[in-house]
């Protein structure tokens, strides 16, 4: 899991400016050793996802797109259908497209406020 991606995105890090060349093995092998514990790996790819997730339901909108995400699906039914390896981790499902302005939406089900479980520091 990104183990061939580290030495070109850390490379960039250098040319950018964001981290010294000498600081790279140090940081690559940090990087490897969260990568090699599968479920540090698979915490990390989820939060990753989500993220990338929330970021294209922000342009889809922009777009004039709705959007869906899907939690609590078959997993196993999931990955049969689109063929994905057993050892691989589909965290979401996104559905994206355009509102039928025919059809009513059902109302938003309970949302729970911010206090009740998070705070600000």
């Amino acid at each position: 899991m990104g183990f061939e991606h580290v030495d070109k995105v850390l490379d960039s890090w250098v040319e950018l400016g964001y981290i010294l060349k000498e600081a790279k093995e140090n940081l690559k092998e940090n990087i490897q050793r969260g990568l090699t514990d599968r479920e540090r790996a698979v915490r990390k790819a989820i939060r990753d996802t989500a993220l990338f997730c929330m970021t294209v339901m922000i342009v889809a909108r922009a777009y004039g797109l709705e959007t869906h995400p899907m939690e609590g699906f078959d997993e196993e039914r999931l990955e049969e259908f689109w063929g994905v390896d057993k050892e691989k981790v589909i965290p979401v499902m996104l559905a994206i497209g355009y509102k039928d302005p025919q059809k009513e939406l059902l109302p938003r089900l309970h949302r729970f406020k911010f206090e009740g479980f998070g705070r600000f520091l």
